[in-house]
């Protein structure tokens, strides 16, 4: 008996979302035939992982895909339709909102299963009123070619009926995965008091939504009031530019470090002292799940699907989108000794070990795509 043939469609591949698709593909290689449909505007990750990925699967197609509406759109449906043809592709999984658009159209054209996962940028507000309402009622629409759901996070999914409706959707959550550090790569010990430097470590694409402004506020602020914190960021997009200006106009090029985007987060969560997610939107939270595989106290955000993710009573927790509420839980976090920190960095590791591996989110998108076939 052949292998199901399943075809996965990514916008741009960036982030969470690539890491999500990439970990799909790597995961599931032994159990499906895979086809990949993505642009080629990855970040520096996907250009890192795309030989060995193009390596297990059957084929990876590049296309010109915008984020706006465009009339490369009509061209981009219908060479995918023409793909999902030629290859006899069983099930079409679209990821995020021009995946999800192109999936569903061309899926259903095709006669497959179709399967969409809506990802954060698709309940969030991210555009203008006009294109907002046009989104909505394309969304709606597409619903009627949609076989399953799949949502990160409970969030995500309540967020998206509100939004949409398609309440008679079949759908799950299935919350994302992570593989597990090598055991040299963690370490429990944290802040020592001999060292008089505070390190805090923000991980993530550079961008509004992910707070990393209101995070040099805090730092910047707390430094101004006498405190040796030192702010490094590991990761790169549009907001780059805006950080480097506001470090070098606040005379923080010694205390606030821009390092570009890491590939593997582990090795430099190793070396800072807390792990800071300042997110104002976040639909579900690769990083503080890594935070707590790496065994690092984690100070962050209450934003969308880490309500979900963080072990409450093991983090540091604030308003989203609050400057006081952040320099109070930064202050709190710096006042604890180190063997209550390795208390609660011990409890937060095995809340997420019993959460958030990866074969166990690999596992459950089996089950999905089978009972769909």
């Amino acid at each position: 008996m052949r292998k199901k043939k399943i075809l996965q469609i990514v916008g741009d591949p960036v982030g969470g979302i690539r890491k999500h698709v990439h970990d799909i593909l790597t995961g599931l290689s032994n159990n499906f035939d895979f086809y990949y449909i993505s642009s080629s505007n990855g970040d520096t990750t996907y250009i890192n992982e795309i030989e060995h990925i193009s390596s297990i699967i059957i084929s990876h197609f590049t296309l010109d895909i915008r984020k706006k509406p465009s009339s490369v759109d009509l061209i981009n449906i219908l060479k995918i339709y023409q793909y999902i043809r030629c290859n006899n592709i069983d099930i079409v999984h679209g990821h995020g909102a021009k995946g999800g658009l192109y999936a569903r159209i061309c899926g259903k054209l095709s006669g497959c299963k179709v399967v969409y996962t809506p990802h954060g940028g698709v309940v969030h507000s991210m555009f203008g009123r006009l294109e907002s309402k046009l989104y909505k009622v394309i969304e709606r629409v597409l619903c009627l070619f949609t076989d399953l759901l799949v949502f990160e996070s409970k969030y995500t999914a309540n967020a998206f009926f509100q939004k949409f409706g398609c309440a008679r959707v079949k759908s799950v959550v299935n919350y994302n995965g992570v593989s597990l550090p090598e055991t040299k790569q963690i370490i429990q010990t944290t802040k020592h008091a001999a060292d008089p430097i505070t390190k805090i470590g923000v991980f993530g694409v550079l961008r509004k939504e992910k707070g990393q402004q209101l995070a040099l506020q805090a730092v910047k602020s707390l430094i101004n009031k006498g405190h040796n914190i030192q702010l490094h960021y590991f990761g790169d997009g549009p907001l780059k530019k805006n950080l480097q200006d506001d470090i070098t106009r606040s005379k923080l090029d010694d205390m606030v470090f821009l390092h570009g985007e890491v590939n593997n987060v582990y090795p430099f969560m190793k070396q800072v002292d807390f792990v800071l997610i300042p997110s104002l939107f976040e639909s579900f939270g690769y990083i503080a799940v890594e935070a707590m595989f790496a065994k690092k106290p984690i100070i962050s955000s209450d934003a969308g699907g880490l309500n979900e993710v963080l072990d409450k009573n093991s983090s540091f927790i604030f308003k989203s989108n609050s400057l006081y509420g952040l320099k109070n839980a930064i202050s709190l976090a710096m006042s604890k000794d180190e063997d209550v920190l390795n208390n609660l960095v011990q409890r937060s590791y095995v809340f997420a070990s019993k959460r958030f591996q990866i074969n166990q989110m690999i596992s459950r998108l089996s089950i999905c795509y089978i009972s769909l076939l």
